[in-house]
């Protein structure tokens, strides 16, 4: 049976090969430094589901604070292992925080997918979620 908590220090190298598994190579140190800071921040919200103490997927929302909305949480990362996917588990995580949005009474929770992932479209119409728009994403990094 799948448990939900929050994330830990110490789930970091678990962490890092679930991103690692969406194609995010950021540095194992590094996610274990993000982790410290974003539970010291309080901000956001990490959880992560597990099965007899192994990692299989996480959640990670922020605060969505907006001039023309009351605020929301926005889903950030949501991964679960393949081989655990369409048994529940990510159910269970987007379930969670849900729960955990409307006891701090936020407005709702919004999320941004990538066009190809007709599969996590349809997980999250079932849950309840709405599609609204296509959107192109863009990026400028600063070295």
């Amino acid at each position: 049976m799948v448990s939900i908590r929050r994330v830990s220090i110490s789930d970091y190298k678990d962490i890092y090969m679930l991103n690692k598994e969406l194609g995010y190579l950021y540095e194992e140190e590094k996610v274990r430094k993000k982790i410290k800071y974003i539970i010291e921040n309080k901000k956001d919200i990490i959880l992560v589901a597990y099965i007899n103490n192994n990692i299989i997927g996480y959640i990670h929302g922020s605060e969505y604070e907006l001039l023309y909305s009351d605020s929301l949480i926005n889903i950030l990362v949501f991964v679960v292992k393949e081989s655990y996917r369409k048994n529940g588990v990510g159910t269970a995580l987007i379930d969670k925080l849900e729960e955990i949005a409307i006891e701090k009474k936020y407005f709702g929770i919004r999320l941004v997918s990538g066009i190809d992932r007709e599969d996590a479209h349809r997980f999250y119409e079932r849950n309840g979620y709405i599609y609204r728009k296509e959107q192109k994403n863009f990026i400028k990094l600063f070295s």
